[in-house]
């Protein structure tokens, strides 16, 4: 049955009417980023996007956010998504292959860490069931994303998803600071921080984040190794769907290829579609100059947005309990991956 011609025009005027209800946001983290960029030129040895987010910060934290902004300041993840992909257009696959062989073992073993050390602190620490999978999720995986997308399949109560995603919150904020710092104070090279931002780091924003304050490269690899970890998201929260199924606390999974496909991060194909192109040699030098361009203000907008996500007041949330669990298992994981990345790429 088709949609009548006033539906038809119902559905455009939510559109357009949703599109000038982010202009005002866009337009604000735009200032945000560009005057951060501008700062950085008067302060020595600090990189504009550790000022991006600190505006962010500032202004999220003391006089708020007005809600004509909110809608437009949300789009800081679809610009995360957008910059990714636009990278693609840097890395051809050789690059791809050679990063990847090498941060896939890695990243395996880095869930594995996460996964069974939350799972045992949770138990320690008497944190319900299902916060504690969610809290695992979100170290082992992607963060927020994934916490969010494993809620519903394990039928989590709004409760739990809260408590892990304040904790996760808690963590990628202080880690944006701290890990360039231990990244120059160590003397690590820019592959084996981007390795050990990505694998550690939990949430994709500020992985990608942590890795460009170092260096490009290290922003590259960090990234890289971030979707490594990202793609493998299906399968995971597959896995723990499962696993509650079987114990009667979450509806079964029907058809588990269907389930995979639907929690894949898609923009990842994205990116792979341009690196195949770089690849193959179907973009000129000046189209790749452009595309990177257009990456690193995509990439501007998502900083900045990160800032104003950072919300001191959300944090409180994360439990006593969620808390030390959550610092618990970021020391494990930053410690072991760190020793693994030095181990791999400094010895």
């Amino acid at each position: 049955m088709q949609a009548s011609s006033t539906e038809v025009l119902t559905n455009e005027k939510r559109l357009f009417k949703k599109f000038y209800e982010m202009i005002p946001g866009i337009i604000l983290l735009f200032v945000v980023g560009y005057a951060a960029k501008y700062i950085a030129n008067f302060v020595p040895h600090v990189d504009y996007i550790l000022i991006a987010i600190a505006l962010g910060m500032v202004i999220s934290n003391t006089v708020g956010v007005p809600k004509v902004f909110i809608p437009g300041v949300n789009t800081y993840e679809l610009w995360l998504k957008i910059g990714i992909v636009f990278l693609g257009a840097k890395l051809a696959l050789g690059s791809l292959f050679g990063l990847g062989a090498v941060g896939l073992g890695l990243v395996v073993i880095e869930i594995i860490v996460s996964i069974g050390t939350v799972t045992w602190l949770a138990k320690k620490f008497g944190l319900p069931e299902k916060t504690g999978s969610l809290l695992a999720i979100g170290v082992g995986i992607c963060g927020v994303s994934a916490i969010i997308g494993a809620a519903g399949a394990i039928d989590a109560k709004e409760r739990d998803s809260s408590l892990a995603i304040a904790t996760i919150l808690i963590f990628g904020a202080a880690m944006i600071f701290i890990f360039p710092y231990m990244g120059h104070l160590l003397g690590l090279t820019d592959q084996a921080f981007g390795f050990w931002a990505g694998l550690a780091v939990d949430n994709t924003a500020e992985a990608v984040a942590t890795g460009f304050v170092f260096s490009e490269t290290a922003g590259q690899i960090a990234t890289l190794t971030k979707l490594c970890r990202n793609a493998l998201m299906g399968f995971v929260i597959l896995l723990f769907a499962v696993h509650y199924a079987k114990k009667g606390l979450a509806a079964d999974v029907q058809h588990k290829g269907k389930f995979i496909w639907k929690k894949f991060p898609k923009f990842l194909l994205g990116f792979l579609l341009l690196s195949i192109l770089i690849t193959i040699g179907f973009f000129s030098d000046g189209e790749i100059t452009a595309i990177n361009n257009l990456a690193k203000w995509a990439f501007m907008l998502t900083f900045a947005g990160v800032g104003f996500r950072t919300q001191f007041s959300e944090m409180r949330k994360a439990g006593f309990k969620a808390f030390f669990v959550g610092l618990g298992a970021e020391l494990v994981v930053c410690v072991v991956t760190l020793l693994l990345v030095v181990t791999v790429y400094m010895l």
